[in-house]
């Protein structure tokens, strides 16, 4: 289960974003998370949900996901084609061929905080 490392590594960033930006509390975190990544969604979730438990700035922050579907660029024909069961064959050319342009990232977003009134 790797998605409890990631989930902890997610958790350290956005602990350190929150208090770099005097956050009382983070709301929210969005992810996107590409469908070639290999990250189980509700794995992730339930490891964020369990990690952030344990860090009061972060209890009860909802982890949103936006799913990035696995497209190549072919680079004979350079036509951009969706990647199916990670078969990077071009439809148009048939040519093995191609670069992947998406599918495969893990990227923090961005926060939803409430911040500290007081500034000390």
């Amino acid at each position: 289960m790797h998605e409890l490392a990631i989930a902890q590594s997610i958790v350290e960033a956005v602990e350190a974003k929150a208090v770099e930006c005097n956050a009382a509390r983070v709301k929210s975190v969005r992810l996107k998370v590409g469908e070639a990544s290999g990250i189980v969604g509700d794995s992730l979730a339930f490891s964020f949900e369990m990690l952030t438990s344990m860090a009061p700035v972060l209890t009860g922050a909802h982890l949103l996901i936006d799913s990035v579907p696995h497209r190549a660029l072919c680079r004979r024909c350079d036509s951009e084609f969706a990647v199916v069961n990670y078969v990077a064959l071009c439809p148009t050319c048939q040519e093995w061929s191609s670069e992947v342009v998406s599918g495969t990232e893990l990227q923090i977003m961005e926060l939803e905080i409430e911040r500290n009134d007081n500034h000390a």
